[in-house]
């Protein structure tokens, strides 16, 4: 099969068929109208979760590791992590540790006694568009949480808090934004989690950002 294409700039009112743009080598040019992530959140499947303004501290992997995005398997949607930023609130004692996303497999029931998640502080998430609710089929606790199994590590973030000279204000500096771009998926039945390769003593205001899409039959 070929693709014809035309070079150089058209002019097409909307509605009218025409030839795609190609570029004087026979190129495919192409360009965004929108934001990057504009599709997917003017069609409601963005959606951001967040703690408190008070934030969150992080802990090495536990069973309460919090904040946590549960997707329960009935969902029939893929959480599809997109960026996670932090800000922080208050440092503590400074200890050297990184920001660690956590997993925990076959996260099947709950909550309630003897399930996998024997309980936890359930609140909705925002969908990045405020005109719509929350619909995306996930579960997302803030800062409360409890699991029978401890996660594991599914991946570090990279982002650092480093104790330069032992005193509360010897924190250095660090990235605050974790750009996955779609790098992790949490199908349903499973929980994903933040926490850090030690107790690092330092609170963050988190924020997920997360698009909500629909499990394909195939890859």
């Amino acid at each position: 099969m070929e693709i014809q294409g035309q070079a150089g700039v058209a002019n097409y009112a909307d509605d009218v068929i025409g030839r795609v743009r190609i570029g004087a080598q026979g190129e495919l040019v192409v360009s965004d109208m929108n934001g990057f992530f504009y599709e997917q959140t003017m069609r409601g499947n963005g959606y951001v979760y967040s703690t408190a303004v008070a934030g969150q501290a992080l802990v090495a992997a536990t069973t309460g590791n919090a904040p946590a995005i549960w997707n329960p398997p009935s969902s029939g949607r893929l959480c599809v992590i997109q960026k996670i930023t932090y800000c922080r609130v208050a440092v503590g004692t400074p200890v050297e540790g990184g920001i660690v996303y956590l997993i925990r497999k076959n996260t099947n029931s709950g909550p309630g006694t003897a399930t996998d998640i024997v309980s936890a502080t359930f609140v909705a998430g925002e969908n990045l568009r405020p005109d719509l609710g929350d619909n995306s089929k996930f579960r997302y606790a803030p800062a409360t949480i409890a699991v029978t199994t401890a996660p594991t590590v599914l991946a570090y973030s990279g982002i650092s808090n480093i104790a330069s000279t032992g005193t509360t204000t010897g924190v250095g500096s660090f990235a605050t934004i974790d750009y996955i771009d779609g790098g992790i998926i949490v199908p349903p039945g499973n929980l994903f989690m933040l926490g850090a390769t030690a107790a690092i003593a330092t609170t963050y205001a988190i924020s997920i950002y997360a698009f909500s899409l629909p499990t394909p039959s195939t890859a």
